[in-house]
């Protein structure tokens, strides 16, 4: 081996993204993880304020689906934050319409 593969999984980033985008009531926030870590998904109005928290745990490696239903929230921007110690520090801007 020329250690090719191991450079591969040293880069390989995190991807986040969401769908639908602007969505009502609920959005899919898909996260890919290369390795298995802890993941922890929370939800900031446009005020900086959290307002949900999506998951907080360990995940395998792959892609996980979460959901953030929007039935409660007012209509506007949020951000989606993925974090994954030392890792990972992933956002995503998200537009809830009602």
């Amino acid at each position: 081996s020329d250690g090719y593969e191991t450079d591969v999984l040293a880069t390989d980033s995190v991807i986040l993204s969401t769908y639908p985008n602007p969505f009502n009531p609920t959005t899919t926030i898909s996260v890919t993880l290369p390795q298995s870590a802890f993941l922890t998904v929370t939800v900031f109005n446009a005020l900086g304020q959290q307002v949900a928290e999506l998951t907080n745990g360990s995940y395998s490696a792959g892609t996980h689906n979460l959901t953030l239903d929007g039935t409660n929230l007012s209509s506007g921007i949020y951000f989606i934050h993925a974090s994954v110690p030392g890792e990972l520090n992933a956002v995503q801007k998200v537009v809830l319409m009602k």
